[in-house]
């Protein structure tokens, strides 16, 4: 049944809890109602700041407040899948943060269990949630570079803004530290990647028509030579113990299509002059080259360009995307206050129409078996078929 207005309790206030807010905020027929954070103080701070009427430290508690109708899920990854599952048998529909689980038992249990409630769940995949990508896959729609055939990821250091938020509390084992170990934020000795790549195979399929990746090649390399990098331009992360994974390859369903995905920046001891995540995807007739989370350094003529469309006969136009700028990152793109303010539109919309939304439980569930799949693949040093792979195989590669 669709809502004639969005209840919302958010638990988790983290990195991505402003952004959520503001979003809901910015629509008309939401509000967020509860927030629910371990620490009381936190909860009672960002309560204070958006005018929320409710906070609550238990989440099952927060889960049998009556107004609430729906929960965003923005907890440390080890308890998306646990949480969206109490919520779905609560009856509140869901909106969780990526990557969706950690098993893929558990991203089934949870898809499971909203079936069964008939509650909406969907996984905040932001990356397809930017306006410039989103931009490019509509180029890509209406036949601007023909048939799409290979995708070239690319992805450089990220550099917070000075006095962004996102520096307001420190880095603990509680707060954004919890990144760094696979026991809460997943991936078996490569925390970082199993945090991220479920965002670049996301992508992937996005920008390839949705095509399915079908199997992926990971190159592992050796960090020890490294010196550790200026904390200036890590954010939060440290290089995993387990080594470095800087260059992916994969194949779709379909031959002709190719990806690879490549990384150069101060965590695995690289330099590129082009900042955050990039991509260009290369069609029959033309090429696009869009910028994405933290990107900066794109130029077509001089001038710096959020989207450059290249056409074999119709020439080259580039475009930008001015949107206020991002909260975090120093970047030519807005990601933490443009993307999650799209996807939570669509998350909204969804539930007041009563339409599926367009990134669903399923499709969370499916990126988090294609991350195990580089991560196997890196390990293995062989190609690995994403339907191959299951949590025994996961679990039982050594580091």
């Amino acid at each position: 049944m669709a809502l004639s207005e969005v209840k919302v309790g958010l638990v988790g206030l983290g990195l991505v809890c402003e952004s959520h807010i503001k979003a809901y905020r910015a629509h008309p027929k939401a509000r967020v109602v509860a927030v629910c954070d371990l620490d009381q103080d936190r909860a009672g701070q960002i309560a204070s700041k958006y005018g929320i009427p409710k906070t609550y430290t238990d989440y099952a508690q927060m889960l049998t407040d009556p107004e609430i109708d729906t929960v965003d899920i923005t907890t440390p990854t080890v308890l998306h899948a646990p949480m969206a599952i109490a919520a779905a048998r609560a009856g509140k529909h869901i909106l969780c943060e990526k990557p969706f689980c950690l098993t893929l038992a558990e991203g089934q249990a949870a898809c499971d269990a909203a079936d069964a409630a008939d509650v909406t769940l969907m996984v905040g995949e932001s990356y397809i949630f930017m306006t410039s990508i989103m931009k490019a896959r509509a180029l890509i729609d209406a036949g601007h570079i023909g048939r799409p055939l290979q995708i070239r990821q690319r992805f450089g250091t990220w550099l917070e803004r000075p006095g962004a938020h996102a520096t307001d509390r420190a880095i603990t084992d509680d707060h954004r530290g919890w990144r760094l170990d696979s026991t809460r934020a997943g991936g078996a000795g490569y925390p970082w990647m199993f945090d991220h790549c479920v965002h670049f195979f996301a992508t992937a399929e996005y920008l390839m028509s949705d095509a399915r990746i079908r199997e992926v090649y990971a190159l592992k390399s050796d960090l020890s030579w490294m010196q550790p990098p200026d904390a200036a331009e890590t954010h939060m992360y440290r290089p995993e113990s387990a080594g470095d994974i800087p260059i992916i390859t994969w194949t779709y369903d379909d031959p002709a299509c190719q990806g690879v995905w490549m990384r150069a920046e101060a965590l695995n001891g690289k330099y590129d002059p082009m900042f955050g995540f990039s991509v260009s995807v290369i069609g029959e007739t033309g090429m696009i080259e869009v910028l994405g989370e933290g990107g900066r350094g794109l130029t077509w003529r001089g001038k710096d360009a959020h989207l450059v469309l290249h056409r074999k006969t119709d020439g080259t136009d580039s475009l930008r995307f001015d949107e206020g700028g991002d909260e975090i990152w120093q970047s030519e793109v807005s990601y933490y206050s443009r993307a999650h303010l799209n996807q939570i539109t669509e998350f909204i919309d969804a539930l007041t129409t009563g339409q599926p939304p367009r990134y669903t439980g399923a499709d969370g569930t499916r990126h988090v078996r294609t991350t195990m799949a580089a991560i196997c693949s890196a390990k293995e040093g062989l190609p690995v078929r994403v339907n191959e792979v299951n949590d025994a195989r996961f679990a039982g590669v050594p580091s």
